[in-house]
């Protein structure tokens, strides 16, 4: 019996990567930069204090600080800071899971709310050295916080398109009428209808 030699086999071919691999991956950055911005704003209005003077009533005979009439512009600046941090951190979060699950309408608002953070702490940053009295602990915290959003913005605006040239096949819904009705009837808070089991 004679063996006959056979070719040898083609290797297997890699897998090939998913189409939106960038967009998962910025979701996963987004969600975890964002949780932590979201959870650090306490610490980090904490540390505000050290970089500039208390807020004291301006008037005299009043006792209760006055945000709008006692603070100074630099103050004002860095609560508002602190608030695009917190209410930023956690719409990254939101993001990022649109972009992990492939969402295609997560994709512009990733680009334009990391813009606009982007544009304030540059501002911010340009107020800190330029128009009030300088703090090193102010500059640098702000120009870190400009750096990471422009980061996280040129992420945004590279998924954004990816999204846009390889958009998500939609999935139909595998929800029937009757699932809706029961749901309806499950939320409703009236009673049962008693003629209707």
């Amino acid at each position: 019996m004679r063996i006959e030699p056979q070719a040898p086999a083609d290797p297997p071919s890699p897998p090939s990567p998913p189409p939106r691999a960038f967009c998962h991956a910025t979701g996963f950055i987004y969600q975890s930069v964002g949780f932590l911005m979201a959870l650090s704003t306490c610490c980090w209005w904490s540390f505000t204090g050290l970089t500039q003077d208390e807020l004291r009533p301006t008037e005299a005979g009043r006792q209760v600080v006055e945000v709008a009439k006692d603070s100074a512009p630099a103050q004002r600046w860095a609560l508002a800071a602190v608030c695009v941090n917190f209410i930023g951190g956690l719409w990254l979060v939101a993001l990022g899971m649109g972009l992990q699950n492939d969402r295609f309408r997560s994709g512009r608002p990733a680009k334009w709310t990391t813009g606009f953070a982007t544009l304030f702490f540059v501002a911010y940053l340009g107020m800190s050295l330029f128009a009030w009295q300088a703090s090193v602990a102010r500059s640098v915290t702000t120009g870190v916080l400009a750096a990471i959003w422009g980061i996280l913005f040129v992420l945004g605006g590279v998924s954004a398109e990816e999204l846009r040239r390889n958009p998500p096949t939609p999935r139909p819904s595998k929800w029937t009428p009757r699932d809706e009705d029961d749901l309806r009837k499950a939320l409703s808070p009236r009673s049962p209808d008693k003629t209707n089991p």
